[in-house]
Order: structure tokens, then C-alpha cells, then sequence
């Protein structure tokens, strides 16, 4: 399995963070769950951070099975419209987004 990862790095401007997180919800989490071969996805909105950390907003993360198929969901029509929202909705943001793929090895704790 493959995440690709969207991170949200900077703030949201002052006063417009409901808006801001009101918009995500409604017309950007709509969007990507419509991804073609996402099998999952994950929004993730910052409680706390280390005070050395950078300014994360979200961190959005869309699991598929193999590169083949988010290559494929990379190649769709929805991309473009995606991308297109997701620029509507930062006007609202300071900062800036970026992607990353990753392959996780998931770890049962330890007894």
C-alpha cells in the first residue's frame, strides 16, 4: 500500500479559520474522496505540536494500493477540479501544500 501525503504547511489568516476548515470539509473532502482507486482517506486537523514545530494546518493523506493506480487517480479527470478547489480555498491560507508518497510498514505494539 501507498500514502500520498498533503501537507498543509503554514496558517490559516487570522479570523478565517471556521471558513477555512468549514470549506475543507464541504467542497475539498467531497472531491478527494471521489479519487478513483483511493481506498481510503484521512484528514487530519492539528490539536497540538512540538514548539520547535513547523505550522501544519492539515495533513491529508489518500492510501492506494500500488503506483500503478495513484498514478492512474494522478492521471484523472477529478485531479484538475481537485486542484482548482483546492486553490479557491487556499486565498484563505498563508502558506503552502505539498506531496508526499510514502510505503508504511505497520507495527503491532509491543507486549
Amino acid at each position: 500500500m501507498l500514502t500520498r501525503t498533503a501537507i498543509y504547511e503554514g496558517t490559516v489568516r487570522d479570523g478565517r479559520e471556521e471558513e477555512f476548515f468549514g470549506r475543507v470539509r464541504d467542497e475539498l473532502e467531497p472531491l478527494w474522496r471521489r479519487f478513483p482507486g483511493v481506498t481510503a482517506v484521512r484528514v487530519q486537523r492539528l490539536v497540538s505540536k512540538d514548539p520547535d514545530a513547523r505550522p501544519i494546518a492539515i495533513i491529508l493523506e489518500m492510501d492506494f494500493p500500488d503506483q500503478q493506480t495513484l498514478d492512474a487517480c494522478l492521471a484523472s479527470s477529478i485531479r484538475p477540479e481537485s486542484h482548482a478547489a483546492t486553490e479557491a480555498v487556499m486565498a484563505l491560507f498563508e502558506g503552502r501544500f505539498y506531496h508526499l508518497v510514502s510505503e508504511a510498514t505497520v507495527l503491532a505494539p509491543a507486549s
